[in-house]
């Protein structure tokens, strides 16, 4: 078994100090894809990606965080004056 940290990453990196022991890249990808459906409904998670990295510091993947689909994202235009 390998062991995986899943860092959030959006111009600063916050890094995962527990991680996960998983049999290998696969599960690893499934779980930061998890990771990500996860925190999409967060507004302030919603522009960042978890990096999935491997114990020897090897980046496996990155998974973009997608915003949640029921929440209404839609810019706010303001008027120029």
């Amino acid at each position: 078994m390998t062991h995986y940290y899943f860092d959030l990453k959006n111009g600063i990196t916050k890094r995962d100090h527990s991680g996960l022991e998983l049999d290998n890249d696969i599960q690893a990808i499934a779980q930061g894809q998890s990771i990500a459906e996860e925190i999409g409904g967060i507004p302030q998670h919603q522009t960042c990606r978890v990096c999935i990295v491997r114990e020897d510091g090897q980046e496996v993947m990155q998974v973009e965080v997608a915003a949640d689909p029921d929440q209404d994202l839609a810019p706010k235009l303001k008027k120029r004056s």
